[in-house]
């Protein structure tokens, strides 16, 4: 049989039929404030949700672990941002969950959310980032401070004894 005397009809679909997004792509379409991070915590990318939540645009790559002017324990702490859940998890490469903490903006507003930080890895399994879902906690007394809205919830102090407590090496 000679394949010669056969005409082809390939009926493709439009030429991108095969597109992958990039992860940039994909990130835009989520509504929930969301950053990525290096495997050293410097932000590679935010959202415009997160910029709103923020209350400010942090430089890519000049932020380091979260793009938050200041954040605050549950109890109103402060807390220094190489102890916050991105942090942890990428140092510690076990994301961070169940903690609620507080954020101030440049214009002095507070804000309660929930982190969801998630280390990524690549074949090998190595940390070579992370990515970080904001919860944003809507109050309807945003204005009073941190530590009597929060009182009562776990802290991310918690977190890490117990997390201390469990890698004792």
């Amino acid at each position: 049989m000679n394949t010669d005397d056969f005409a082809y009809d390939f009926d493709a679909p439009d030429s991108d039929w095969n597109y992958e997004p990039s992860r940039a792509d994909l990130f835009r379409q989520i509504d929930a404030p969301l950053y990525t991070t290096d495997s050293n915590g410097w932000l590679t990318y935010y959202n415009e949700a997160a910029a709103q939540l923020w209350g400010f645009r942090p430089v890519i790559g000049k932020a380091r672990w979260c793009g938050a002017w200041r954040l605050f324990e549950a109890d109103g702490a402060p807390l220094p941002h190489d102890l916050s859940p991105m942090a942890l998890t990428l140092k510690g490469a076990r994301a961070v969950r169940g903690v609620q903490i507080g954020l101030e903006r440049p214009d002095g507003s507070r804000m309660a959310f929930l982190p969801y930080p998630t280390a990524l890895r690549d074949g090998t399994g190595a940390v070579v980032g992370g990515c970080n879902i904001l919860l944003a906690v809507e109050r309807s007394s945003l204005r009073v401070p941190l530590r009597g809205a929060l009182q009562g919830r776990p802290t991310l102090r918690a977190a890490q004894l117990a997390s201390m407590h469990r890698c004792s090496a």
